[in-house]
Parts: structure tokens; sequence; C-alpha cells
């Protein structure tokens, strides 16, 4: 810009000193429709160093406000960019510490940048959870966007109310490159939708794919167990293959133990103490509904007498007597077995046991 000024300015100056040089003033004459300016080359040149000049000072005001301009509509978006990001990440750190008080406060009067949107319903959706607001859970859920349903799985499973995934998930499931995730969430949704007869067709993928861990197999077919006619167990287990068998196993023997048929398992419940299995044996036990199993009794009695201070074991026995009635037997179990360790699996036996044998003082203190 200087080098033209310059070069502008030169060009004046020869215009204005070529008429003195020539001894010739020199005039100027513009005329333009019925407009006409006359002057000399002197006043010319002056009044076109002025305009340049002013068209000069004028270019670089207009710069100079212009600058101004985006100088402060960045910074005033720049802030605001901060302070949304600074609300989505104080959320993410409150939730770590599961301080979801701070989750809502944070993300309830804030904005977060676009594409941190989606992320914002679930953490709120998940916070209205932990506080047990299923409802304000489910409006933050089906706000999300579609392609970022599943995202959000374990919270729609979590709310109560997986069908509106269901089919997403199906397919996701049902695909060659379904990861083991995909199958996990399948299993809970058919579970949690009662689904059971499509859960039957799909345990077989399941197994192929090793998807779930021994607790996981346990939730399953406890579920589904559950869902049956007490007349319709055996068969049901008897339809699975040898090696689903193996994972339906102690789930089957809780199921007929809550319904009471311990009769019928009652070979099979010997074969676990056999197997020195008492802890599985103790915790089937603690769902049995009154029903005989005097073999089984005699059996667990004469290991005792071998190994008498095994607590599973006298935990057995204890449930079992409760079982058969003999809440005498099961209340002086209860009184060496119980202890803080267990107290939580087995309260409820034991106060069955000291409610039905007059020791209501040891009932109360169970309660507390």
């Amino acid at each position: 810009m200087i080098g033209l000024i310059i070069f502008i300015v030169a060009i004046v100056l020869v215009l204005a000193i070529t008429p003195f040089v020539l001894d010739e003033k020199g005039y100027v004459l513009i005329s333009f429709n019925n407009t006409t300016i006359e002057g000399t080359i002197v006043s010319f040149c002056i009044m076109a160093a002025l305009s340049t000049a002013a068209l000069y000072l004028t270019y670089k005001l207009v710069r100079y406000c212009l600058s101004i301009y985006r100088n402060t509509k960045h910074g005033f978006f720049a802030r605001s960019q901060e302070r949304k990001h600074a609300a989505i990440e104080q959320a993410l750190w409150s939730l770590i510490n599961d301080d979801y008080e701070q989750v809502e406060s944070a993300l309830s009067s804030n904005s977060v940048p676009a594409k941190f949107t989606d992320i914002r319903l679930a953490l709120l959706a998940k916070t209205a959870l932990a506080n047990n607001q299923p409802d304000k859970a489910l409006e933050r859920l089906f706000e999300i966007s579609p392609e970022q349903q599943l995202k959000v799985a374990k919270l729609w499973l979590a709310s109560g109310d997986s069908s509106v995934i269901e089919p997403q998930i199906r397919v996701a499931a049902e695909s060659k490159k379904a990861t083991v995730l995909d199958l996990k969430l399948y299993t809970e949704v058919l579970v949690q939708q009662q689904h059971f007869k499509l859960l039957e067709d799909f345990l077989p993928r399941l197994l192929r794919k090793n998807a779930l861990n021994d607790t996981q197999w346990q939730q399953v077919f406890l579920a589904y167990f559950a869902a049956q006619a007490n007349d319709e167990l055996t068969a049901k287990y008897q339809h699975l293959g040898k090696k689903l068998q193996a994972h339906a196993h102690t789930a089957y023997l809780t199921q007929m133990a809550k319904v009471g048929q311990l009769a019928s398992i009652e070979n099979e419940l010997v074969k676990l103490l056999k197997q020195k299995q008492h802890e599985q044996l103790a915790h089937i036990l603690s769902e049995a509904a009154p029903s005989n199993a005097y073999k089984l009794q005699s059996s667990i009695q004469e290991r005792l007498k071998k190994d008498e201070h095994n607590n599973a074991l006298l935990l057995a026995l204890a449930c079992l007597a409760n079982a058969q009635g003999d809440y005498d037997l099961a209340a002086r179990v209860f009184d060496k077995a119980l202890n803080s360790e267990n107290k939580a699996q087995y309260r409820q036996q034991a106060i069955l046991s000291y409610k039905h044998s007059a020791q209501l003082d040891k009932a109360l203190v169970l309660y507390q």
C-alpha cells in the first residue's frame, strides 16, 4: 500500500513540476454531461493527493473497525464455548465420584456443545435413575437421537422399559458382526420383556460365543425357570443341551427348591454334598419352600460329625430344617452358624426359625 501511495505521489509531482519546467501553467478540464470542472494542474495534483490520503485513512479506519468486531465476536463465542465445555466436564467428574446432585446441577442450568447434546441427556437420565425417578429418566431417553439409542441400552434396561430399543438391539445381536456386548444386551432385553421362547432359541448362540460368565448365566436361568410352570421345570431343564444344562444346573435346583420340590431333586443335592459344594448347597436350600428331604438331612449330619465347624454345612442343615418344619433344630444351628459375613443372606431363614421356636427376642435383633 505504501508503495502505491509513493507511486501516485511521484506521478502527481511530475505532473505538477512539468508545467513550470516548460514555463506553462497547464490546465485540467473534466467534462461530464452538463458538468464541467476546470483547474490548474497544481490544484488538481493537490486535490488528488488529498483524495488519496482520505481514501487511505478511510480504508485503515474500516479495517480497524472490522478487526474490533471480529475480535469481540470471537471472544464472546469463545467464552460461551468455554462455559459449555466446563459444564460437561464438571458433570463427568461428578459422575465419576457418584455425585449425582452435582451432575444434575451442572447440566440442568447450562447448555453444552452441540456434539455433546445426547451425552448430556444420557447423564441426566442416569442421574434420574440414581434418584429413583424412572419417569424422568424415560423423558430424557426419548429425547436422545435415534442413532445414539443403542449406546444407552443399559439405561433403557435400568428404566424398566426396554421395548423401545428391542428392535435395534435384536438387529445388532442377530448380525454376523455382533459383539459380545450386543449379545449380552439382547439377552437382558429378552429376560426383561419375558420373551423366553426367543431366549430358548438364542441360548445356543450365547454358548457358542462364550458371551456370559457364570454369574450372568445364573441370572439368566433363574429368571427363565422362575417364569415356567412348576410341572414343566424338569422338562424345560432336560430339553436344554448338556453344555447349557451345566450352566443352568444351580438355577434349576434353586427354582425346584423354591416351589417345594426338594424330594424330586434330593439325589442331585446329595451329589453336591459329596462333591463338597457346600456353599452352593446352602444357597439352594436357603430358597427352599416347605418340603421334605430326610436322606439329604441324614447325609449332611453324617458329614458334620467329621467336620463339625463347617459353617456352610451348618447353614445348609439349618435351612433344610426350616423347610421340614423342624424350627427348634434350625434355631440351634443358626445360633452356631450365623455371623456378620452371612447374616445378610440368611437373615430371613434365621428369623423364621427364631419366630417359630418362640425366640422372638432373637428375631427382633435380626430385624434391626
